[in-house]
């Protein structure tokens, strides 16, 4: 029979050409995935709702995540795709606050599953790992070493309803979910050092240090808000990790209360009435008391004061999570928004003490995705059109909230341990003088403290 045997082979040829198309196609591993953002802004009414008159609440963002255009940004997305089918974990937190703390929730480390045109978003909620929200009306776009979806719609689960505490109903429309991650490149071949070149020891020259930034979040939510309508860009070595700006390549002399060390890069803000770049900051520092500095139009201004002692660890000398104050020199740098004294983003600080140590992860955002049209419906549902009409959908009465968060209803979402009110509230409000307007850049939190508690590992 040859031209069964004809057939057979052409076929048995044709498979096999489909399976290496296929394998070249494909990525390369399960866990193929690295760098990337998720945005999703929960539910615009339950935002409005947490800082308005009725709960008098707080929004604050953590662990990397950042707000932008309204959003919540989760960054550093790990992960694989396969077969048309993506899962991908981001990391960061947000956790709103109000009632005086008898609404106490954290959403974090979101994740999602997604084939075709629909999928899942999954989120931790103060601790437990919830289906919150069925996804649809998006396709997932896989194409330039990126993999993406855009605008996808949220409907809200049982249990997510059950995460609100009957907030809200399974079936209502969510914000919508965009996400995107980068196909991971094969690992390079690393060639065996010969010696371990070190940077000196404290005391000496050091270099390769980085410093990270955020300058303060209300001031970025301000610049990315509605009012300025503008952004930021990064340059000249400089790093954008969603909360905190990196500036690298940082060399000078360090002992652990001593050091001076100049850092190279770009951040410049710009948007309505919004034109400022910060340049090359240098931090210095005498027996742990020491100031940012940075060029500004020309001109070097000490921006924030701290202070820091630099710890070792692991061959890195290091200080995370640092407070700081703007000083009296960069408050017309801000155009007065803020006063002297008022708190700014935290610093970290990293000084490698060898070649081989480990610098601190900057919170990785992968890169843009291609702008893809959406079928996500544009129908407002009932209660932001209520909303709109300007009838508030979420109008709880103090006892009303108390009530329900409290009761039965909300013993699903156990709250895992409420934090003291001076630990749970953001940054405090613009001091006496301060606008405090719409327009302005209000008090918005520094993302600098510890994250709610959470059992997924990072």
């Amino acid at each position: 029979m040859p031209h069964a045997t004809r057939i057979a082979g052409a076929l048995t040829a044709a498979a096999a050409l489909v399976a290496t198309l296929l394998l070249w196609a494909a990525p390369a591993s399960a866990d193929d995935l690295s760098g990337g953002r998720l945005d999703w802004g929960v539910k615009e009414s339950f935002r409005t709702y947490i800082t308005g008159s009725i709960a008098q609440g707080e929004v604050r963002t953590g662990d990397g995540a950042s707000t932008v255009d309204g959003d919540y940004r989760f960054h550093s997305a790990s992960g694989a795709y396969e077969d048309g089918t993506a899962v991908v974990d981001y990391q960061g937190w947000v956790y709103f606050w109000g009632h005086d703390g008898e609404l106490d929730l954290t959403f974090a480390n979101p994740s999602v599953e997604y084939s075709g045109s629909s999928g899942t978003l999954y989120v931790y909620v103060n601790g437990t790992r919830t289906d919150m929200a069925s996804l649809g009306g998006a396709s997932l776009e896989a194409s330039g070493g990126t993999v993406s979806v855009s605008g996808a719609g949220a409907t809200l689960t049982a249990n997510g309803a059950a995460a609100f505490a009957g907030y809200y109903e399974a079936g209502q429309e969510l914000d919508p979910v965009s996400f995107s991650a980068d196909v991971a490149a094969a690992p390079a071949e690393t060639e065996e050092p010969s010696e371990a070149a070190t940077t000196e020891a404290p005391g000496g020259t050091v270099a390769g240090a980085v410093v990270d930034w955020g300058v303060r979040t209300s001031w970025r939510d301000y610049v990315s808000g509605d009012i300025a309508a503008g952004a930021w860009t990064v340059a000249d070595g400089a790093a954008d990790g969603g909360a905190v700006f990196r500036f690298a390549e940082g060399a000078g002399t360090a002992t652990a209360r001593d050091y001076e060390l100049a850092f190279q890069g770009t951040v410049a803000f710009t948007g309505t009435d919004v034109d400022l770049a910060i340049t090359d900051p240098v931090v210095t520092a005498t027996d742990g008391k020491g100031v940012l500095s940075a060029e500004v139009a020309g001109t070097r201004v000490d921006l924030v004061a701290f202070t820091a002692e630099l710890v070792e660890t692991g061959g890195v000398l290091l200080a995370e999570d640092v407070p700081t104050v703007l000083t009296e020199a960069a408050v017309p740098v801000f155009g007065g928004f803020y006063q002297a004294g008022d708190p700014m983003d935290p610093l970290l600080i990293a000084v490698p003490l060898t070649a081989d140590a480990i610098l601190p992860a900057l919170p990785d955002l992968g890169s843009d995705p291609a702008p893809v049209e959406t079928g996500a419906s544009e129908a407002t549902s009932a209660d932001e059109a209520s909303t709109e009409d300007g009838v508030d959908p979420l109008v709880w009465t103090v006892p009303a909230a108390v009530a329900l968060l409290l009761g039965a209803g909300a013993a699903v979402v156990a709250v895992v341990q409420r934090r003291k009110r001076s630990e749970a509230t953001p940054e405090a409000a613009p001091s006496a003088g301060t606008p405090e307007e719409e327009d302005t850049p209000e008090a918005a939190g520094t993302g600098g403290d510890a994250a709610p508690a959470n059992d997924k590992e990072k």
